[in-house]
């Protein structure tokens, strides 16, 4: 019978602990990667269906209460789709705007990123929960008179303590134009990425009310940015380098 040879001075236990971790390394870097191919398809998924949300978003002449309220209440299932696709998107925008770091080799920009990636991600997620809003809203247009359901909406509006909520709305330009910022940095994505970011959240928010489509096109085009960083997460993961 023969045994396996002992060699003085070698240290056979922490030996087999370094095969361990070296096995191990693999599988974890491929959880990792994993992951960061999800948070990649969750933002190139993110403007596509922010744009649908736009796009079905009933037209109102404006976003005064009776009027904007009486708009959700002319057909509820448009209105519960544009809530359903806008509450997806931003959660999606929030969920993968945290991978964004995974992007950055060295220090340059990376503090820009990781900030910018927190800030968005409690935007977006703010956001996405306030869609439940539009339920509320028909529901209201729905049971109630027209000045009634306007009377609610403004009384949700005034609220004392809602400003903690949707407080974090700024969040939702500063944090994207931070990472976008870092990232240029670290030579990621180009200088066009930012004022483009910009410009379609400008769009989203100047265009009337009552132009669903011109406000999803503004949005498919201006949040495009946020894609092509999921596109890099993708690449990257394809790539083996993430």
């Amino acid at each position: 019978m023969t045994t396996s040879p002992f060699v003085p001075g070698m240290d056979h236990g922490r030996k087999s602990t370094a095969a361990i971790e070296t096995a191990e390394a693999p599988l974890s870097t491929r959880r990792r990667g994993a992951l960061h191919l999800l948070a990649g398809t969750a933002l190139i998924a993110g403007p596509v269906l922010f744009a649908a949300g736009m796009a079905t978003t009933p037209a109102a002449e404006s976003l005064d209460g009776v009027v904007y309220v009486a708009s959700l209440g002319r057909d509820a299932t448009q209105t519960q789709v544009s809530a359903l696709f806008l509450h997806y998107a931003n959660l999606l925008f929030g969920l993968g705007i945290l991978a964004g770091p995974a992007l950055v080799r060295s220090r340059r920009g990376f503090w820009p990123v990781l900030t910018g990636s927190v800030l968005a991600a409690i935007g977006f997620a703010n956001l996405s929960g306030m869609l439940l809003s539009d339920w509320w809203n028909l529901s209201a247009a729905t049971h109630l008179t027209p000045d009634q359901a306007a009377t609610v909406f403004q009384g949700f509006q005034q609220s004392s303590l809602l400003a903690l909520w949707d407080g974090t709305t700024p969040f939702n330009l500063l944090g994207p134009v931070l990472v976008l910022v870092g990232l240029l940095r670290a030579g990621v994505v180009q200088w066009w990425t930012v004022p483009l970011y910009v410009a379609g959240v400008a769009g989203l928010i100047m265009i009337p009310a009552d132009l669903p489509l011109a406000t999803a096109a503004a949005v498919l085009v201006g949040f495009s940015p946020l894609a092509l960083i999921g596109l890099r997460l993708v690449g990257r993961y394809r790539a083996g380098t993430i």
